[in-house]
């Protein structure tokens, strides 16, 4: 993937919690890959972050919780998602 990503995209592991992002992009290999998408954190799937403390982040997809590592939360870029008024 590319690394050329404007201001707006930022990694999920600096996303506060209670906030709702978009995933974009991830930044792993291919294992990686097949392993967020078992979990249903998709491109383009909308999360929202439960928990972000110093080791892992727990976010809400799907009606249920998935837990990240820091380092894997670290690869998985984010837009925030505009909320309807």
């Amino acid at each position: 993937m590319s690394k050329d990503f404007g201001n707006t995209y930022r990694p999920l592991a600096s996303v506060p919690p209670g906030r709702r992002v978009r995933i974009v992009s991830y930044e792993g290999g291919r294992m990686l890959r097949a392993r967020l998408m078992a979990m249903g954190l998709n491109i383009g799937q909308v999360v929202h972050i439960l928990q972000n403390n110093r080791g892992r982040v727990i976010v809400g997809v799907n009606g249920g919780r998935v837990a990240l590592g820091r380092g894997v939360s670290q690869k998985i870029l984010t837009a925030p998602v505009e909320l309807p008024a």
